[in-house]
């Protein structure tokens, strides 16, 4: 704080003395003061800001969900495509074994549970997790765990596990040999993808069908979302856009 007087005058409370210390104290000259009381009365008349439009927060919404604004406007709604899945060639024996059961496990759990658009989605996730960073897969306690972890992160940036889709976690820890929570490595797997930005979806708005329980968490990768999540992303986007036109335009 700045000093507006030359002293202080005693000061006492319930609380004790409440004056600042020393070093919390910035001297001002008298020509700065009058500058600071300046700038302290204008703003108190300044307007509030206006509130950040619909539109706006919708389309922040979307940059967490699919990874930053150019994604949000580039992408379609087309299947996944299942190509660039494939092993690296140079691997140890250990860490190919590790990749290899996982992406098994990943295979049938999305038999059983999903189609073939989230097995494509589970498996570049498991492969983009490796290449980033390489110990969260290969010092997984086991490759089951492991499995329950993208299945948990990637489903739930697709709405893919309870409550939005109707697979529990319940169901898939004893498909998939699992001891642990989902979260265990799925939190790990999730700030992988997520990299150094943590991707932080704001609140949609409740007119761009915000107001979910547990909505879509983000991972920051559009390639890891299936077509019918991008559906519906596709339709928040559309209407955004049209809206901001609209604003521009009036």
């Amino acid at each position: 704080m700045y000093d507006e007087y030359d002293s202080y005058s005693e000061v006492s409370s319930w609380y004790g003395d409440r004056r600042p210390g020393a070093e919390e104290v910035l001297h001002l000259c008298p020509e700065c003061r009058d500058l600071m009381s300046s700038v302290v009365r204008y703003a108190r008349v300044l307007p509030p800001p206006k509130p950040e439009p619909d539109w706006a927060r919708a389309l922040r919404w979307l940059d967490a969900v699919c990874g930053g604004r150019d994604a949000v406007l580039a992408f379609g709604t087309e299947p996944l495509a299942a190509d660039g899945l494939d092993l690296p060639a140079a691997l140890a024996p250990a860490h190919r074994q590790r990749l290899e059961s996982c992406v098994t496990l990943l295979d049938a759990t999305a038999r059983q549970y999903f189609d073939d658009e989230a097995r494509t989605a589970f498996v570049r996730a498991l492969l983009r997790v490796h290449d980033r960073e390489p110990g969260v897969v290969t010092f997984a306690r086991t490759a089951s765990q492991l499995a329950l972890g993208v299945v948990w992160s990637v489903g739930r940036a697709n709405g893919l596990l309870h409550p939005r889709g109707v697979v529990t976690e319940k169901e898939l820890k004893p498909y998939l040999n699992a001891t642990q929570s989902g979260s265990t490595l799925g939190e790990k797997v999730r700030a992988a993808l997520a990299g150094p930005y943590e991707w932080t979806a704001g609140d949609r708005p409740w007119t761009y069908g915000g107001g979910r329980a547990r909505d879509l968490e983000p991972l920051g990768h559009v390639d890891l979302l299936v077509s019918t999540v991008r559906r519906q992303l596709l339709e928040v986007r559309e209407r955004a856009l049209a809206a901001q036109q609209r604003e521009g335009a009036g």
